[in-house]
């Protein structure tokens, strides 16, 4: 289940603050040619109505960059929905195309709560949430698989730039890593979640323990939505 804030400011300087809280399960939906719609429950843990709008867009990367066009590829319905009170709605996502032949396709479905009139006599900030998911189609023939190729370079300041290019049929997940650098005895952790979608290169600017030296490979150990993953990487041009 998904919880997500986003911080949507409508009025100045205020004492109190007021949001609302709506969940989502499932946080993925996967679909295929033999699973062409999915079933999302949002839950309003609030004990007011909250209205949300609806919208689905095409997902790719390009040079380190999400981006996020209108697409009619697949339906959500419905567009917009009110949640009653610490109720439940279901919204369906439904496949309009037919699946690529040997690639994934990647999407984002898009939940905002439409701010509502404040109560008379509020005074602070109104805040919105916001909630994004993927919807990942599976490629019409064989499996989408990740094959992810790593690579760094040390950068002017001294930080190390590591990237991972997929060069596979389907997405990874890199939820967490950890870096030893040579030199140093404590592990650089803390790394910043994110898809590495097919075709694409994502990356990480680290920045180095003191102690460490800016020679030979770099370990790396992580865990993705494919399962753990390890790799030595050496520096080099990108």
């Amino acid at each position: 289940m998904l919880k997500i804030l986003a911080v949507l400011i409508f009025g100045a300087m205020a004492a109190s603050a007021n949001a609302s809280t709506f969940n989502i399960s499932p946080i993925r939906a996967e679909l295929s040619n033999n699973h062409r719609t999915e079933a999302l429950t949002l839950t309003n843990e609030e004990d007011s109505p909250v209205v949300v709008q609806i919208r689905v867009l095409s997902w790719s990367q390009k040079d380190g960059t999400e981006l996020l066009d209108d697409t009619r590829e697949i339906l959500a319905t419905p567009p917009v929905l009110q949640i009653p009170a610490m109720g439940r709605q279901i919204v369906r996502v439904a496949l309009r195309r037919l699946p690529d032949s040997a690639q994934e396709l990647t999407y984002r479905i898009i939940f905002e709560e439409v701010p509502q009139a404040a109560p008379t006599g509020f005074v602070g900030l109104r805040v919105a949430l916001r909630l994004s998911i993927p919807i990942f189609v599976a490629p019409a023939q064989g499996n989408a698989t990740a094959e992810v190729a790593w690579a760094s370079r040390w950068l002017p300041n001294g930080q190390l730039e590591l990237a991972a290019t997929n060069n596979g049929s389907g997405h990874l997940q890199i939820t967490d890593f950890e870096a030893l650098f040579p030199g140093s005895l404590m592990p650089l952790r803390g790394v910043a979640s994110k898809y590495v979608l097919p075709g694409s290169r994502m990356s990480w600017t680290l920045t180095p323990p003191a102690d460490a030296i800016r020679q030979g490979a770099i370990p790396i150990r992580g865990h993705s939505d494919k399962g753990d993953f390890s790799a030595d990487v050496a520096p080099s041009a990108l």
